[in-house]
Order: C-alpha cells, then sequence, then structure tokens
C-alpha cells in the first residue's frame, strides 16, 4: 500500500514541475521574441546598408542594441507571452501588429529626436516592420498547428482504440463553427467531423479549419453515402446555428430521420457560460420544446417581485407539474415563506427537497392537507396568514374525471370554493387561480368544473375589494403529469406504436416554466391593473399543433422514421374529449393588456349569492354521492356545458365535427 504522505508528496512535486515547465516555456518565449526583434534589425540594416558595413561601422550594432532594447521594454505592455502558443489565435497577430508597429514608430521618433536619423536609412523600419511581425507570429501559428495535429492524432488513435469515434457533420458555416472544430481539437473530443453542410450557395466548396462544406440540406442523402464509401459513416448532425427558427429546425429533424442521423445542437454559449478553452463543448439532443417556434416572453420583474417579495405565500398542489415549477419560481422572489400544500406525501417531500437545496434561504412550511377539507384549509390559512394564494390543485386528467364526476366537482368546484373563501376570510391581498382551455365551450366534467371555478373567483372579484381573485387560463403544457408527451415517450420505448386519438386533432403548447412565469406575469399584472377586475387573464399559446404531427416528432429526434420504424394508431377520441381547443368562449370578448404573452377574455359574470347557493346544492349531491343530480346542477352553473356524444364509427363527435373548422394548426 502506497503511504498517503508519500502519495501527496509526489502530487506536489508532479504539480511543480508542471509550474516550473510553464514558467521555463513562458521564459523561452521572451527570449524568443527578443531575438526576433534583434534579427530583424539586423536583416534590415544588412539589407539597407549592404552586409560590409555591418562588420566596420559600430554605430549601426548600437542602433540594432538599442532598437532591441527598446522591443523588450514594450513587448510586456502587449501581452505577447501572457497566453500560450497552443491557443494562438488572429488576436494574438492583432497585438503583434500593433506592438511592432509601435516599437518600430517610438524608435524612429526617438532616433530623429536624439540623432537626426543618423545611420538609418528610412527603408529599415519598413522592413523589420514586416519581418518582425512574420517572425513573431509565424512560430506561433506554426507551434499551435503541429499542436492541433498531434492532438487529432492521439484522438483518432484513442477513439479507434476504444471504438467510441463518432462521424459527423456540421449545419452552418459559421463562428460556432469555427470555436467547435477548434474546441474539439483542443480538447481531443473522440469524434470526427466530415464536413460541413450550409444552405448559402456561396459558401459551396470552402473550408473551415480544413473542413470542407459539402453541400446543402437537400444534398444531405447524397452526401451521406459519399461519407460511407470513404469509410465514415455519419451518425451525427449538429446544428451550429443557435437562434435557428423552429420550422428550420424541425425541417432538418425531419431530413435527418429516415437516414438514421441524429440531430443535436451546440448550446448558446452566452447562456451557459462556456468560455474556458479548455473544457469541452457538449452538443446537446434537440427538445421537442425547441421545434415549437414559441417566443420566449421576459417577465415583468418588478411587477411580480412586489407581489412576492417578503409576503407570505401560499401554493395548493405544489407537488404537481405546474405547482412544483410555480413553487421554484417564487422562491426566486424571496418570500418570506413558502407553504406548500399538496396531498401526496410522496410529492409533497419531493418539492420540498428540491426547493430546499436550490434555495436554502427560503423558509418552507409543508403541509399535507386536501382542498376538498373545507375546514381544514380555514384553520390553516387562519393560521399561517397568507398574503398570496396561488391555486393550482385540480384534477386534470378529462377522461379520468369524466368516469369520477363526484370527485372532479369536489375536486375542482368546491375545493377551489374552499380555498377562495379562506383566502378571503385570512385577509389576503391576491388570490391566483389556474384554469384551463378546456373550460371553453366544456365538452366534458373537468372543463365545466373549472368554467365553475373561474365562475366563482370571477364573481368575488367584484363583489369586494379587500382581496384580488385572478383567474389565468391556458392550454397544455409539454411533459405534465398525463399529458401526450409521457406518453409518447413510454410508448416509443416499448417499440410502438404511439397512439393518437383522431388524425385532425389540435392541441394548444408550451413549456412548464414558461406557463408558470406566464401565471406570474399575469398574477402580478392583475393585482395593479384594476381594469381587469372580474376578469380572465388568458395566456397567448400561439397557434395550435397538431398532435400527431407532434408525434411524428417524437419518432424523428429519436432518430427513427415515422410509420416505417414506428407505427402512429388513430385510436378515437376518448370520453369528453374535443377535436380542437378554444381559448376564447361563445359571448367573451378578447381585449389586449399591452403585455407580451397576455390576454383578457371578457366574460359574463355570475351573482357571487346564486353562485354560493347553487354550490350549497352541489355540495349536497356531492355528499351523498348522486353523480347524476351533481352534474345536472352543473350544467345549470355553466349553461355552456355540452357532453361530447362519440360516434363509434368515426371515433368523433358529431356536434363538435360541425362547427366551424378551427386556424390551421403551425
Amino acid at each position: 500500500m502506497v503511504c498517503p504522505r508519500r502519495r501527496n508528496h509526489g502530487f506536489l512535486l508532479m504539480n511543480f514541475a508542471k509550474s516550473m515547465l510553464a514558467i521555463s516555456l513562458r521564459q523561452l518565449g521572451i527570449v524568443h521574441d527578443i531575438l526576433i526583434a534583434a534579427v530583424s534589425m539586423t536583416i534590415a540594416m544588412s539589407i539597407a546598408w549592404g552586409w560590409q558595413p555591418l562588420f566596420s561601422v559600430w554605430q549601426i550594432w548600437l542602433l540594432i542594441g538599442a532598437y532591441t532594447a527598446l522591443s523588450a521594454v514594450c513587448f510586456p505592455f502587449f501581452s505577447l507571452n501572457s497566453g500560450a502558443w497552443r491557443y494562438a489565435s488572429l488576436l494574438d497577430v492583432l497585438s503583434i501588429v500593433k506592438a511592432v508597429t509601435f516599437i518600430n514608430l517610438a524608435f524612429l521618433l526617438l532616433h530623429f529626436l536624439l540623432f537626426r536619423g543618423a545611420f538609418l536609412p528610412r527603408s529599415t523600419i519598413v522592413i523589420s516592420w514586416f519581418i518582425m511581425i512574420v517572425g513573431l507570429g509565424g512560430p506561433r501559428l506554426a507551434y499551435r498547428l503541429m499542436k492541433e495535429r498531434r492532438l487529432d492524432r492521439r484522438s483518432l488513435a484513442a477513439s479507434a482504440i476504444a471504438g467510441t469515434k463518432r462521424d459527423l457533420l456540421l449545419y452552418g458555416f459559421n463562428d460556432n463553427a469555427d470555436l467547435f472544430i477548434r474546441n474539439s481539437r483542443r480538447n481531443r473530443r473522440q469524434d470526427a467531423i466530415v464536413g460541413i453542410i450550409d444552405e448559402k450557395s456561396k459558401n459551396r466548396r470552402r473550408q473551415l479549419h480544413g473542413i470542407r462544406v459539402l453541400g446543402t440540406l437537400a444534398e444531405l442523402e447524397q452526401t451521406i453515402v459519399w461519407a460511407e464509401k470513404r469509410g465514415t459513416p455519419v451518425g451525427e448532425l449538429v446544428v451550429t446555428e443557435v437562434d435557428i427558427p423552429a420550422a428550420r429546425l424541425s425541417r432538418i429533424v425531419a431530413t435527418c430521420a429516415p437516414l438514421g442521423v441524429t440531430v443535436k445542437r451546440l448550446p448558446d454559449i452566452s447562456q451557459t457560460g462556456i468560455v474556458d478553452e479548455n473544457r469541452p463543448i457538449e452538443p446537446l439532443p434537440i427538445a421537442l420544446e425547441d421545434l415549437l417556434g414559441r417566443q420566449e416572453v421576459d417577465l415583468d420583474i418588478a411587477e411580480v417581485e412586489r407581489l412576492i417579495k417578503d409576503r407570505l405565500v401560499i401554493v395548493t398542489g405544489a407537488g404537481g407539474s405546474i405547482g412544483s415549477e410555480l413553487v421554484r419560481q417564487i422562491a426566486r422572489f424571496a418570500p418570506r415563506r413558502l407553504v406548500l400544500i399538496d396531498n401526496s406525501e410522496f410529492n409533497l417531500w419531493s418539492v420540498t427537497r428540491q426547493i430546499s437545496d436550490e434555495f436554502p434561504t427560503v423558509p418552507i412550511l409543508p403541509r399535507i392537507v386536501d382542498v376538498r377539507h373545507g375546514n381544514r384549509i380555514r384553520t390553516l390559512f387562519a393560521e399561517v396568514g397568507p398574503d398570496v394564494v396561488f391555486h393550482a390543485a385540480a384534477l386534470k386528467h378529462v377522461p379520468i374525471v369524466e368516469d369520477n364526476p363526484v370527485e372532479g366537482i369536489d375536486t375542482n368546484l368546491l375545493g377551489t370554493r374552499n380555498v377562495a373563501d379562506a383566502t378571503l376570510a385570512a385577509g389576503a391581498s391576491a388570490f391566483v387561480m389556474i384554469s384551463t382551455d378546456k373550460a371553453v365551450n366544456p365538452s366534458n366534467v373537468m372543463g365545466a368544473t373549472k368554467r365553475a371555478a373561474e365562475a366563482y373567483c370571477q364573481a368575488l372579484d367584484l363583489d369586494q375589494d379587500a382581496t384580488r381573485f385572478i383567474t389565468v387560463r391556458f392550454g397544455n403544457v409539454l411533459g405534465s403529469t398525463g399529458s401526450v408527451i409521457p406518453l409518447f415517450r413510454s410508448q416509443l420505448e416499448k417499440g410502438g406504436p404511439l397512439t393518437v386519438t383522431h388524425p385532425h386533432i389540435t392541441r394548444f403548447f408550451m413549456t412548464i416554466p414558461e406557463a408558470s412565469r406566464l401565471i406570474l406575469h399575469a398574477a402580478g399584472h392583475g393585482i395593479t391593473d384594476t381594469r381587469a377586475k372580474g376578469q380572465i387573464f388568458v395566456l397567448d399559446m400561439g397557434k395550435p399543433i397538431r398532435v400527431a404531427e407532434l408525434a411524428e416528432r417524437v419518432i424523428q429526434l429519436a432518430g427513427l422514421k415515422p410509420h416505417i420504424d414506428i407505427d402512429i394508431r388513430f385510436v378515437g377520441l376518448r370520453k369528453g374529449e374535443k377535436l380542437y381547443e378554444e381559448l376564447f368562449g361563445e359571448g367573451e370578448t378578447r381585449e389586449e393588456t399591452g403585455r407580451a404573452g397576455l390576454l383578457i377574455a371578457g366574460s359574463r359574470v355570475s351573482d357571487v349569492k346564486l353562485l354560493s347557493r347553487s354550490f350549497a346544492n352541489i355540495e349536497g349531491a356531492v355528499a351523498a354521492g348522486d353523480a347524476q343530480r351533481a352534474l345536472d346542477i352543473l350544467r345549470r352553473i355553466v349553461p355552456e356545458y355540452q357532453p361530447a356524444i362519440i360516434d363509434d364509427d368515426t371515433g368523433a363527435d358529431p356536434a363538435r365535427l360541425a362547427q366551424p373548422t378551427p386556424p390551421a394548426p403551425a
């Protein structure tokens, strides 16, 4: 066994040797530069005077010595040896040009002032300028080229031994491609960059560090065949353009999938902080979110900070997909205390642990409470005294709620009432309810319960001024529990098929972080905008997307071919499901807020006392387990609720299909 002390001594000696080697190499570089200064002026003098005067006129050697001394003094001010030669670049050449120009001009000026130009032919300044630039820059670039070629040979040899060599193409002839190639060679990546794909005809046949532009995306198949014949079968294409439009990225993915080529993209170095030349740049897999083409909306930090900072904030459904991301973003604004409510022990434990690790300074109070238990909710709210409440707890899965209407009504409708009433009784300044586009012209129990809950919050908002009741409505989020994307990925892992309910079904989609940001955006704006009192904030979801197209993209991102490698099967609409969703209902007006990504639905508002009586009646039916009576009362509360009737042959609701066709999906 090796003694730990000896091992430490060996480690220290190794580091010392490396540091001494680095110092000696830097000193060698300084000596090199001074010698080049002397040699350049000597050659310049010999060209101007001829060689004979150099052996007889001592003043010439005095001038050479003075020039060399001036160069030695000036070089450090231009940081010529502050970096390593193996990383020499155009910036180093520019520094050399600046240094040489300054030295020559300063030497000419000083000599003229002191000796009136005696023994100094004017041509020597020009000649030495050229020689010195070549002498200083040439060895640096040659050393870098030698190092990179050696690294390339080592990398290729190591990858060949390990069997991990990857042949890839780059998409885009640009600065990022240049950076990636240099970084790959510097960090001994076990990749072979076969060539570059670029759409611009002017770049055809151009080269970047010896790597040639081979063609356009339309010629990708021919390029891959050519590469296979050369013994470099391409398995990966790396998109170098950071802000590439989603439509073009989708086209790249669709083109590569049938060819068995995986698509990746370079990270945004300005965002990821990759500035160290020694740190490898790793391409990232294309995420489904990258293909949606949604523009990121900037959050109004000031408004949200006024709403949350130093406040006691409660989040219901804190362990869910939306709730947990909402908690994470709220924690960034330093609330005085964060109370997390969920009826799932595991979900509550998970989100509490994550937030405690990520935001250790934010006090967290986790509570296992079901929003259906009105007395427990009121007791908890009276105990903690919330300032702001975000209500994300709900049953969201349409077919499940359709089969369990009593539980759906109890959670989504009566649960919202319980939390809203407790918020009002506790004297909080704001209550934010998270709704869904399924509340618009609902065809299912889930949508109808959310619309009834919206109506109750609208009524409370208009009935008093102590607490603002803000409702935020939006569509599907990618990756949420029970959503279509996790289902597709699970089916893909099993080899397919991917199941879609209908070929023409469309949905609005956004990412969970974006939805959570916009909820905060709406809440911050709503608390200050009294004109929106009693109205519903609607997140701008962009254009609807065909779910079948989404399934195709999931397959393509896995490097497979839709309908060939993995089948897509249409299984018919489920209970209560519509072909398309809407963000604004019949009779609702669409209004602008002046804020990006945020709209207002001007909707009818019911009387709060009338709604309270209806809620009391439906509560009695729920308590008795009378689903039919509860649904009848729900229809009276939400008259636009029309349960979908699924045709056994077509798998569609004839009444819904008869409606006007929605806008074409993106």
